[in-house]
Order: C-alpha cells, then sequence, then structure tokens
C-alpha cells in the first residue's frame, strides 16, 4: 500500500536560504529528529548520493538515497533502506525577497508486515517533526 505525505508552507525566509537548508546533505544529522549520521557518498551535480541514519523506536536504520538537485528543488529516490520504494521531492519558490513557498511531498511503501503493524498517526507525527526541523532551520 502505497501512503502519501503532502506539506506546504510560506515562510517569511529567501528562497536561497530556505533551498540551501534543504539541499545541505551534510547538516541533516544537526538537526533532524532521530538522525544519527549524513554522509554524503558522491557528488557529480545535479546528482547526489547520501546515506541517513537513524534510530527509530529503539532499532537504527540507514537510508541511501539518490538526488537530484536543480536550482528550486531536491528529488529523493531511495536505493537501500527500510521502504520498500521512496520517492520524494522538496521544491522551494519564491514570492519575493524576502519569502518563500516549500513544499514537500513523498510517496512511499513498507514492507509488508511494517505496513500492517505500523498505523498511519505513528508515520504522520514522524513525518511532521522531520519537516518541522526544516522549518526551524530555515526560519
Amino acid at each position: 500500500m502505497t501512503r502519501k505525505i503532502c506539506f506546504q508552507k510560506t515562510l517569511s525566509v529567501d528562497s536561497k536560504k530556505a533551498l540551501e537548508v534543504v539541499t545541505n546533505f551534510n547538516d541533516y544529522a544537526k538537526f533532524i529528529p532521530g538522525c544519527t549520521g549524513a554522509t554524503l557518498i558522491s557528488r557529480e551535480l545535479p546528482i547526489e548520493i547520501g546515506r541517513l541514519e537513524f534510530n527509530f523506536l529503539g532499532k537504527d536504520y540507514h537510508i541511501e538515497s539518490e538526488n537530484f538537485i536543480d536550482d528550486s528543488s531536491i528529488t529523493i529516490r531511495q536505493i537501500k533502506g527500510p521502504f520498500e520504494k521512496f520517492e520524494g521531492k522538496w521544491s522551494v519558490k519564491s514570492i519575493d525577497e524576502n519569502s518563500c513557498q516549500i513544499d514537500f511531498n513523498a510517496s512511499y511503501q513498507l514492507p509488508f508486515l511494517l505496513n500492517a503493524i505500523t498505523p498511519d498517526q505513528l508515520v504522520d507525527n514522524f513525518s511532521k517533526n522531520i519537516i518541522d526541523s526544516f522549518i526551524k532551520r530555515v526560519s
């Protein structure tokens, strides 16, 4: 079963600053809840490969992703990790020189057993905490 995350917010910050936070992979462990490590494996712009390490409910997980970066977004596709499939995209649109709109959309599939025992509310709260951490870092 495919699950989705959709988020949109207007921020009082320059769009370049917001995009910098979203695309600065190496800093993720400094502010994302549960993220214990962030490693950039390779970078040949516009594509980079990164690895994030998480501790969630007492268990360690890692996610390797291929990230495609352009002037206003980063598109994320899991290569290895706990999801059957994960694809997401951060988009930052300038409204004026002091404000922007930030969007995050993702679709993912959990492994069958994990999907059966994981309530939507738990996933929604975890996702909200991660998105809120980005917003706080940008603001």
